[in-house]
């Protein structure tokens, strides 16, 4: 099943881990910075012609996965006080059609996003990397959805098979941000089990024991905060639970959010 997938990994999604973003406050998540921009490097080194992003950020349909469907896709940090980074890339609509094919059964079609949509930060951010990296492929963004953990697990599998019968080469990444609530000073105020999310997440990839993941329970991703959790079940459907290439790059939360950059 794993033929045509080259790689998978989970990416934060912070605009303030961009250089022209988050200027000097980028030295307090250095790490972070650094790992993406080795992961950046792995991606462009394994050569897909396809990269499926998931994101939490997209245009959001509670009980359909939703995606880009113009033949070119365009992004910047505008809302961040960065315009001059834009971003350009080539949508992936014949995969797109295939995906259409492999998940109409259990989850009817897929929601298109209107034309002329900019993509969500949740891509921008770690496509940023990959693009500095020298990524000339193509790309395809999925928003996930308000279904079950059992669903976004469904969806990987179907993923995974329209990957399986393409004629491509694919990486995929899951976007997402862990706890939003690690200290006091935290966007999202602070939660004192907001950590063990996090630590599960951890020490799930470094183990490659992901059914810990997967039965992380509802009442700690609410106290957590997180967004992370749907993109990594898709990853894991895709994966069929099983690691890859499993490596922890970095972990860190200076700003109260947790930020975890691996291969899965």
């Amino acid at each position: 099943m794993h033929d045509n997938l080259l790689m998978a990994a989970i990416s934060p999604h912070p605009p303030i881990i961009i250089p022209e973003v988050g200027g000097k406050e980028c030295l307090k998540v250095q790490k972070t910075i650094t790992a993406l921009q080795e992961l950046a490097g792995q991606v462009v080194s394994a050569n897909p012609g396809t990269i499926i992003i998931v994101t939490p950020h997209s245009y959001y349909d509670p009980n359909l996965f939703t995606v880009y469907s113009e033949k070119k896709l365009q992004g910047s940090f505008s809302r961040f006080g960065a315009p001059q980074v834009k971003l350009f890339c080539q949508n992936d609509t014949d995969l797109i059609q295939l995906i259409q094919d492999t998940t109409k059964d259990d989850f009817g079609y897929l929601n298109k996003i209107p034309s002329g949509a900019s993509l969500d930060h949740g891509t921008c951010v770690p496509l940023y990397f990959i693009l500095k990296a020298g990524y000339k492929g193509k790309v395809i963004v999925i928003n996930y959805t308000s279904l079950s953990p059992e669903k976004h697990l469904l969806f990987g599998e179907k993923l995974a098979k329209a990957i399986s019968l393409s004629d491509k080469k694919i990486a995929f990444i899951a976007s997402g941000d862990l706890s939003h609530r690690l200290i006091p000073e935290a966007p999202a105020g602070y939660e004192p089990d907001a950590k063990q999310f996090d630590e599960i997440f951890v020490c799930s990839v470094e183990s490659g024991n992901y059914e810990d993941i997967i039965n992380i329970d509802l009442e700690l991703r609410i106290k957590a905060g997180e967004c992370a959790y749907n993109s990594m079940m898709v990853a894991l459907g895709v994966l069929q639970n099983k690691p890859l290439n499993n490596r922890l790059f970095s972990y860190e939360g200076p700003f109260g959010v947790g930020y975890m950059v691996a291969t899965l």
